[in-house]
């Protein structure tokens, strides 16, 4: 076998891991069960004279993916953010094709969850949120203290 050969093969067979590897890191949610979280969202909080926010980085995470509970003097955060992949459909003016080789893969996806511990002078039955620019805001009214 000689050396242009070998090489060709190696590059071969490189594709074909490659694309091994990107069919095994594929991901597909089927709601909410009792999975380990693969990663933890980011989060910044902060204790405001009448309330505690949290702002949650959850970019390319569905809303309708993410739920909220809290329990034992904790918030929970719970969801799944599909895999960025390319797209199937590009629009009519981009050219692309299937993506055939991952060549990094350094955005978290899966599950998630995030516990918060929380003062004891919330009120958890107002607590609001709304989204921004892939950014949870979490809104926790605090009750006057006696």
């Amino acid at each position: 076998m000689n050396r242009r050969f070998r090489a060709f093969r190696l590059l071969q067979l490189q594709g074909k891991l490659g694309q091994v590897a990107y069919e095994m890191t594929r991901v597909h949610f089927s709601g909410f069960q009792a999975i380990e979280a693969r990663w933890q969202p980011k989060v910044n909080v902060f204790r405001c004279s009448g309330c505690v926010r949290i702002c949650v980085d959850l970019a390319g995470v569905d809303p309708q993916r993410v739920e909220l509970s809290a329990q034992d003097g904790k918030l929970w955060i719970l969801g799944s953010r599909l895999a960025p992949e390319p797209s199937s459909e590009p629009p009519a003016e981009v050219v692309r094709t299937k993506a055939v080789r991952v060549l990094a893969m350094e955005i978290d996806y899966g599950p998630f969850a995030r516990a918060i511990s929380l003062p004891e002078d919330v009120d958890l039955e107002r607590i609001r949120s709304e989204w921004d620019n892939g950014l949870l805001w979490i809104e926790i009214p605090r009750r006057p203290l006696a």
